[in-house]
């Protein structure tokens, strides 16, 4: 019987991505070969995913091409933005528990103020990422500018919910401390620079959860947020993860996988909460 080759975990068109970026620099299998010390049977082999090419010999084409290992791995230079394909940065920033089936590996890690921007882009985010960003605000050094920068370009009303969460960091803080700590004077300087909505607006963002009724909080009603949750919700979730921030890697992955267990389908951005 001939041995059964396993599957590429997350490089499965790479062959495919290589061939492509090859024909777009005009050259043959021969002649990107001669340029990095490769054969030609082994760029066939590499382009029709019969082989897999060393780390050494990878980078050896990306040179001979031009191109980012990104783009041979993933076929863009950029990396994505769904949930899959910014969770392992999101775990990096404090989202411990964030649990994502098959996660994209990312060629490199974005800024963290990007990539905060784009966990809350959505019609509709998941509420254990959305209830853990003022942690991830808190604890990581942030750029206000760049913050607001990336919150601009990402969709509309980004900035606005940035503001909203880094609002809340420091009312946490205020009230006995946020838990882990809180670097507070780059989230204040953030809250001054974004521009809140009119109180009379009628333009509310439920971020898909909408609150039966008004927002009693003073910091909803500032930025017209009617996000179904208070503050003893953001301080318990920062709470938890700064206890797992203690514990040893086996252990968070554990707890990941348990607290997780029901949320399987949380591919691509999902909802797993009904949201």
């Amino acid at each position: 019987m001939g041995h059964e080759r396993a599957p590429w975990t997350g490089i499965q068109h790479l062959g495919s991505h290589l061939a492509a970026a090859r024909l777009q620099r005009g050259l043959s299998q021969t002649e990107l070969a001669a340029r990095c010390a490769l054969s030609q049977a082994q760029v066939s082999y590499f382009e029709l995913g019969q082989r897999r090419p060393t780390l050494d010999q990878l980078v050896r084409i990306a040179r001979a091409l031009d191109v980012s290992l990104e783009k041979l791995v993933a076929g863009s230079d950029r990396p994505g933005d769904g949930l899959r394909d910014i969770a392992i940065e999101l775990r990096n920033l404090g989202l411990t528990d964030l649990w994502v089936e098959d996660p994209v590996v990312p060629g490199a890690f974005r800024r963290s103020e990007e990539v905060i921007a784009r966990a809350v882009s959505g019609q509709e985010p998941d509420p254990r990422i959305l209830e853990a960003i003022p942690a991830a605000l808190a604890w990581n050094r942030i750029n206000p500018i760049l913050l607001r920068a990336f919150g601009l370009t990402t969709r509309p009303r980004v900035t606005r919910r940035l503001a909203w969460l880094a609002d809340i960091a420091l009312s946490i803080d205020r009230r006995g401390g946020f838990p882990g700590g809180c670097r507070r004077e780059p989230l204040a300087r953030f809250t001054q620079m974004i521009p809140a909505p009119s109180p009379e607006s009628d333009e509310w963002d439920s971020l898909g959860r909408p609150m039966v009724g008004a927002p009693k909080s003073s910091i909803w009603k500032r930025w017209r947020i009617n996000y179904d949750a208070d503050l003893r919700q953001f301080e318990q979730r920062a709470r938890h993860l700064d206890e797992l921030r203690g514990k040893p890697t086996h252990a968070k992955q554990s707890a990941s996988r348990s607290t997780t267990s029901t949320r399987r389908k949380i591919l691509g951005g999902g909802h797993p909460d009904g949201a």
